[in-house]
């Protein structure tokens, strides 16, 4: 962990008990909550970045941690909202509700935003990749493309100059209009209209979890790390043109 950057935060997004009617897959708050420990007990030992866990359904796991300098805890209780707009607009609200929160924040220069249940085995790998560029004027996005149009978003790296444009996309989020749509065309407007940097990780994640949508965990065998390695630098040649 020696030479890591330290203005590096690491943002979990978290909801213990479900409050949107979305397709969930792990639905009981136990073992929802468990995931979550795991994982932040994992970033703790594998990183030394400074890590904050925010919640919305008003479930803090402070307790659990009583004597970590390197955590924040901030919790609240996200509203109902009809019709439903699905959880990808409920972690777009996440993440708001953490950036005007949290004391973390206020001294970072950059946040990697990970969905708070999973554990990205190769996170070092892919925030050292931030030491290839000079963000300093106009702002930086790393992120991995996972289809036209779309963005993998569970977990992305962005200077706080990136969040007005994802902010703003994110307001058409639904059931119909992902996160990971918005996340595509908030990172379009920010080169076109802010001359934002966009750079593709340096290689797949490589996550150790359980899918939020199929309830299945994340494989990886040889044949299935060779075809995400594939399908990664297809993507960067396949799409390079609409994000230049």
């Amino acid at each position: 962990m020696s030479g890591q950057r330290t203005d590096i935060i690491l943002l979990l997004t978290g909801t213990i008990e479900r409050n949107s009617s979305d397709v969930l897959a792990v639905k009981d708050p136990e073992i929802r909550k468990q995931q979550y420990l795991d994982a932040i007990s994992f970033y703790l030992n594998h990183t030394s970045f400074k890590i904050i866990f925010a919640e919305n359904s008003g479930n803090s796991l402070a307790n659990d941690f009583p004597e970590s300098d390197r955590l924040e805890f901030i919790s609240f209780n996200s509203p109902k909202i009809s019709p439903d707009r699905g959880k990808g607009y409920k972690e777009l609200e996440i993440m708001d509700y953490a950036i005007k929160n949290s004391r973390f924040i206020k001294n970072s220069s950059l946040i990697v935003k990970i969905t708070g249940r999973l554990k990205v085995l190769n996170i070092n790998k892919l925030v050292g990749f931030t030491h290839n560029f000079d963000y300093s004027n106009n702002g930086l996005i790393l992120s991995n493309i996972y289809k036209r149009l779309k963005m993998d978003s569970r977990c992305f790296l962005f200077s706080i100059d990136f969040w007005p444009y994802l902010q703003e996309n994110g307001k058409a989020i639904n059931v119909g209009f992902s996160f990971e749509k918005a996340l595509w065309k908030a990172i379009v407007d920010f080169k076109n209209k802010g001359s934002g940097t966009y750079r593709q990780f340096s290689q797949p994640l490589r996550i150790k979890g359980i899918s939020g949508g199929f309830g299945m965990p994340y494989k990886h065998g040889v044949l299935i790390i060779f075809a995400k390695k594939l399908k990664h630098y297809l993507n960067f040649y396949t799409y390079s043109e609409i994000l230049k």
